[in-house]
């Protein structure tokens, strides 16, 4: 069967790239003022097609970096002596792309949106510039010299210290706390996983892809959405059940991710059974964890990369600390994990070396999640 070729950016005519800059100019503004009362700090560059086709050679396959399924790809790219990160999605409209999960301009001005206002924070990815006159908006970051954070924890040999991975925790929840607290209404991410974190020449940790960010109603605690987004595997049980997305359900995210900084592989691969994903229970991954840790000790699970530092007594704690920080963020109820700020906090003081005592760290870990807690409540004060 005849399909449609996709034209590329340069053979748009000067009618269509003036059409796709009002469609994507105003969806742009639309959700500007949906997230943010039309109230932004941080500038964005517009860049013209002929501009990001030069910086990338004509999109040269020797410059592609990575490609996300049927999503988008990322380049490398050079725009007036500068090193930039060039995120070309694929158009929506085009049959030859396969089947799945497809971006469109109205997704893409969101992450737009929010990527420009979260820019100002450190560990953002932070958003150079945009092209409007494609069909669907290519976007223009800061490079990360040290690339994605889920390849750095499976790289052999990895450049990830148990300081350096510390900091990286500190940081990511540092981002989080951003986005749920310094807003009108606060935003979740829905998509935390390593994949989505980059670092930067001095490791520190880079926020990005806010596509299926959402940000909760005036006075609401939670949203349903029509569908479930985000990765599997990294999902909020009250999210596969519900489509029901909280902050909570970043918590859950990060909790998983933070498994991955303390063990360099996925918490999955700990789990050995004959049944696929789908089949099992939600608390048998932590269960089968737990058992493995009564029966080998903390250091059972660690990554051997940082157990191999010799960090002593000072690292067995905080290697304890964590894993019990790890239980709460993952808790099957949501109302009991903690908020983020509360999360940033404690891994503040884990990394300076302030801990609880052992026996309650291991009465934390090997307790009934369905213990009932207080809600807790702070002022919504942002960490920068």
């Amino acid at each position: 069967m005849w399909k449609r070729r996709e034209k590329t950016d340069i053979e748009m005519g000067k009618k269509e790239r003036k059409e796709c800059i009002l469609r994507n100019g105003g969806l742009l503004l639309q959700k500007r003022i949906s997230y943010f009362n039309g109230k932004y700090s941080n500038p964005m560059r517009s860049f013209s097609a002929k501009e990001l086709q030069k910086a990338t050679d004509n999109y040269n396959h020797g410059n592609l970096i990575f490609t996300c399924l049927s999503r988008f790809k990322w380049y490398k790219g050079c725009l007036e002596g500068r090193v930039v990160f060039v995120k070309k999605y694929f158009d929506h409209s085009i049959a030859t792309h396969s089947r799945g999960f497809l971006a469109d301009p109205e997704m893409v001005t969101n992450e737009m949106s929010v990527a420009a206002q979260v820019s100002g924070h450190k560990n953002s990815l932070k958003l150079l510039g945009c092209c409007l006159e494609t069909q669907i908006p290519t976007l223009v970051f800061e490079f990360p010299m040290n690339g994605n954070l889920g390849d750095q924890l499976r790289s052999s040999p990895t450049c990830l210290s148990w300081k350096s991975r510390l900091k990286i925790a500190n940081e990511i929840a540092s981002v989080l706390t951003y986005l749920h607290t310094a807003f009108p209404r606060p935003i979740i991410h829905r998509d935390i996983y390593p994949g989505n974190f980059y670092l930067d020449q001095d490791l520190c940790a880079k926020l990005s892809d806010f596509t299926l960010c959402m940000a909760l109603p005036e006075g609401k605690t939670q949203v349903q959405s029509l569908r479930i987004s985000g990765t599997v595997g990294y999902l909020a049980p009250e999210v596969l059940r519900l489509c029901v997305y909280s902050e909570k359900s970043d918590v859950f995210g990060f909790g998983l991710l933070l498994f991955d900084l303390l063990t360099g592989k996925d918490y999955r691969e700990l789990v050995v059974s004959k049944g696929s994903m789908d089949d099992l229970k939600e608390d048998y991954l932590m269960d089968c964890i737990q058992s493995y840790i009564r029966n080998h000790g903390i250091n059972g699970i660690v990554d051997p990369t940082i157990l191999a530092e010799g960090g002593g007594v000072p690292h067995h704690h905080q290697f304890q600390a964590v894993f019990r920080l790890i239980l709460k963020c993952r808790r099957m109820n949501a109302e009991e994990r903690p908020i983020m700020l509360d999360v940033a906090k404690q891994l503040r003081r884990i990394q300076r070396g302030n801990f609880i005592s052992d026996e309650t760290i291991r009465n934390d870990m090997f307790s009934s999640y369905n213990i009932g807690s207080t809600r807790l409540l702070c002022h919504r004060k942002a960490i920068e």
